[in-house]
């Protein structure tokens, strides 16, 4: 049977890389025969008593001794410092409580809905796939009828679904990235699936917020192409 480190990892890769994983019950496995297949040949992570390692089928033998190599020398390099050609993050799962309660983060945050669509239609980088069933729980921050934070599910598989957040520049650090993060994981929990939540390993503010909102790291993941 799957740790629960190792189960939500499996959940967090499909997630992130929109591929199909067996169970995890060994440190080496292969993505599903029927999974598409990610821009990477190996996704490596480090639980905290084991290390996986996560492969496309179609890398040769040789390429993974090779690749082997690297994932030790890339693991043995702090996490926060950059590894030339692989890309690093860390993987974090909903363990604590929060610093704010849900109540406090309603009276920040709501639910968008399609009569928000002007509003969000003025925020940085609009996508128009927001209002799509698959973002969803979409979670706003409104004041003084201009959005400036927006939580939203960036992947939603049938078990879990994957944090995104972006804050304005001028509103951060004045905890509205926190509120929408804190309601978008409440939501989350309520239609029975697992909030997830990663960031670059460099990107402290973002492991900040995290651990503000109660997530708590459970792999150090890092990719190689």
């Amino acid at each position: 049977m799957e740790s629960t480190d190792q189960k939500l990892l499996r959940l967090h890769v499909e997630a992130v890389w929109n591929v199909q994983l067996p169970a995890l019950l060994q440190d080496e496995v292969e993505l599903l025969s029927e999974s598409s297949l990610p821009r990477w040949k190996l996704c490596a992570a480090k639980l905290d008593e084991s290390q996986v390692h996560i492969w496309r089928s179609d890398v040769s033998v040789m390429e993974r001794a090779e690749l082997r190599l690297r994932v030790n020398e890339a693991m043995a390099v702090p996490s926060e410092n950059a590894v030339p050609g692989v890309n690093r993050e860390v993987a974090l799962a909903l363990r604590a409580l929060p610093r704010l309660d849900i109540e406090a983060a309603r009276r920040i945050a709501r639910p968008l809905t399609i009569q928000d669509r002007p509003l969000v239609a003025d925020f940085p980088d609009y996508d128009e796939d927001y209002f799509q069933t698959e973002r969803y729980p979409f979670i706003g921050v409104v004041i003084d009828g201009r959005l400036l934070s927006l939580a939203h599910s960036s992947r939603r598989t049938k078990d879990a679904c994957e944090l995104g957040i972006d804050t304005l520049l001028e509103a951060r650090r004045k905890g509205y990235a926190l509120a929408a993060t804190i309601l978008w994981a409440h939501t989350v929990l309520q239609e029975g699936l697992v909030p997830l939540y990663s960031a670059s390993a460099d990107n402290t503010a973002s492991l900040r917020l995290a651990a503000a909102a109660g997530y708590r790291a459970f792999a150090h993941v890092a990719t190689f192409v």
